[in-house]
């Protein structure tokens, strides 16, 4: 997601489950573990399609749909609320049995190609989302956010993933962005983006903070800031934003995670067409240097024990920015299955 925008998106995404508000070189990965899964795949009712700020449910995977529309339009009042009745797979990948009659699939408008409006999937195990920013109106600014679309659980009881040294935060899905095209050019507006996120709580301090792992740009590496490693605050909530790769656009080393085995690196630009495994890895010695980095800058108060850190909220976030006017539209579907959330 674009880096000056994310942090704010995972400020409403704290808000909404009850969110409160290093050193100079790369650390030694430790060898890879095998963690318990605190947070595994399940099968959740269509009812967990949810809009702008409803209620979350605990312990099982929602998708929450925001932002497809101006602010006091029907069309967004509406936008999950009616049933779409055309194979929105066609754009997603994903194929829900019966979704007329189960309503596994949702929007506003039931216009199927060449118009192709926003329609969003969502059953037991997967979910699908297709954004189609030349359907609906934005044309009244959004602050520090763009029409987004995040998979995500709640775990309750806020589980502990890293226990002590030698543990490991492990983040994975099974992702496939099937189609993708741009308006105009990559480089802020009409940007496009794919990442997992999740915070973490100081349960010293009550502190939540955040980090962000960028799997998918529509900007090539290097411009606008994709491919970065950041550390910073948007007044609200900290956050780290890292890119899923070896070293980051400048070269350097990425600090605050590691590509998971078996995982695929960061995409750019071009869709892909098929379901692929994303895994990042946050070891204890990577979460504790973020931490110090965070306690050196935006955060003072913080405790840099990851033992003292707890997990409120997770996914797969979904995020296009098409600005306010009509020349960086963007048409962006893909899904999402199998994700989960190890660490102990």
């Amino acid at each position: 997601m674009n880096l000056r925008i994310a942090p704010l998106v995972l400020s409403f995404l704290l808000a909404a489950c009850g969110g409160g508000g290093g050193g100079s070189s790369a650390p030694t990965v430790p060898p890879v573990t095998v963690p318990p899964y605190v947070s595994a795949p399940d099968c959740s009712p269509t009812t967990n399609l949810i809009s702008e700020a409803a209620d979350a449910p605990k312990n099982i995977t929602f998708m929450r749909v925001q932002h497809m529309g101006d602010l006091g339009t029907a069309e967004l009042a509406g936008q999950i609320s009616n049933v779409i009745t055309w194979p929105v797979g066609d754009y997603t990948g994903f194929y829900p049995p019966d979704a007329v009659a189960t309503g596994a699939q949702r929007g506003y408008r039931d216009a199927p190609p060449p118009v192709a409006s926003s329609a969003f999937q969502f059953l037991c195990g997967g979910a699908g989302f297709l954004i189609n920013t030349f359907q609906f109106n934005h044309t009244l600014p959004l602050t520090g956010e763009g029409p987004s679309v995040s998979v995500a659980r709640e775990p309750s009881p806020q589980p502990v993933v890293f226990s002590g040294p030698g543990a490991t935060l492990t983040i994975e899905a099974m992702v496939n962005l099937k189609h993708a095209a741009y308006q105009g050019p990559h480089t802020v507006e009409g940007t496009a983006q794919l990442s997992f996120f999740y915070s973490v709580r100081d349960v010293t301090t009550n502190t939540d903070l955040g980090h962000i792992i960028q799997f998918f740009d529509s900007r090539p590496i290097g411009v606008g800031g994709t491919g970065s490693e950041t550390i910073g605050s948007d007044g609200v909530i900290a956050f780290a934003s890292s890119p899923m790769l070896a070293r980051d656009s400048a070269g350097a080393p990425v600090r605050y995670i590691v590509v998971g085995p078996g995982s695929d690196t960061m995409h750019t630009v071009d869709a892909w067409n098929r379901p692929i495994l994303f895994r990042a890895q946050v070891p204890y010695e990577n979460f504790r240097q973020m931490l110090l980095r965070m306690k050196s800058g935006p955060l003072p108060n913080i405790s840099t024990r990851p033992e003292d850190y707890r997990v409120p909220l997770f996914g797969v976030l979904v995020e296009v920015f098409p600005g306010t006017g009509s020349d960086h539209n963007v048409t962006f579907g893909g899904s999402v299955t199998d994700m989960r959330l190890s660490g102990g």
